[in-house]
């Protein structure tokens, strides 16, 4: 794993490789997570959340409207924002590495959001709230739904996890993570989506940064020692 350090002239931890085995370690936990939602406990879990009287809280509902308002998600312009803004500063001195960083994000990003979009009219899975108000027996697939794969952890994860992967200060590296967390966490409060949905996305996600990351090794080499 690429060693962490700092830029002498600014003074700040310079961005680096995206780290492969972070975004490795995520993905088997992310297909491990939505294994676990295929094998049985998608339906439990959304069950549970309706019986426990904590569907749409407070906590996640607003929350996830601030979210969704500042990165204004449903118009899909964050993607480009970060590939344009990378794309300036690959012509500034010194912030080369957090240019193709951006870069890198916002086309994973935008890579993630099209495969969810695909998928969805795909499966066409119905919502948990939309199983739990239907008649026992309803079919759950193939049934005009959206639900799998998640748009939202798709969006957040697609754009975060890369930074994520790539940023050299630990504890915002785990600011990065715990947003889209939070995200897939108020999705299922909000019964929009089962466990198996949030973590598809989260593991395609995984995936496209494992590529990006192979793929941009050769322009982005490690940070000199001082």
């Amino acid at each position: 794993m690429t060693t962490v350090t700092c830029a002498p002239a600014a003074g700040v931890a310079e961005f680096r490789r995206m780290d492969r085995r972070f975004l490795v370690i995520f993905a088997l936990v992310a297909a491990a997570c939505m294994a676990l939602g295929f094998a049985g406990l998608d339906r439990p879990i959304a069950d549970g959340v309706r019986a426990s009287g904590i569907e749409n809280a407070r906590f996640f509902v607003w929350g996830l409207a601030a979210l969704d308002t500042v990165t204004v998600l449903h118009l899909f312009v964050v993607p480009w924002v970060a590939i344009v803004a990378g794309a300036l500063l690959l012509r500034r001195e010194r912030r080369e590495r957090l240019g193709l960083t951006l870069i890198t994000a916002g086309l994973v990003q935008l890579a993630a959001i099209h495969t969810m979009l695909l998928a969805k009219d795909y499966f066409g899975r119905l919502r948990p709230y939309e199983l739990l108000s239907a008649a026992d027996g309803a079919r759950a697939w193939f049934a005009s739904g959206s639900s799998f794969p998640s748009g939202h952890s798709a969006f957040y994860f697609g754009l975060l996890l890369p930074l994520a992967a790539a940023c050299p200060i630990r504890w915002l590296r785990w600011v990065l993570v715990v947003i889209p967390l939070y995200v897939v966490l108020a999705r299922i409060d909000m019964a929009k989506h089962f466990l198996s949905d949030v973590c598809a996305s989260a593991l395609v996600v995984s995936i496209y940064a494992l590529v990006a990351a192979w793929l941009t090794a050769r322009w982005l080499p490690p940070p000199a020692r001082a």
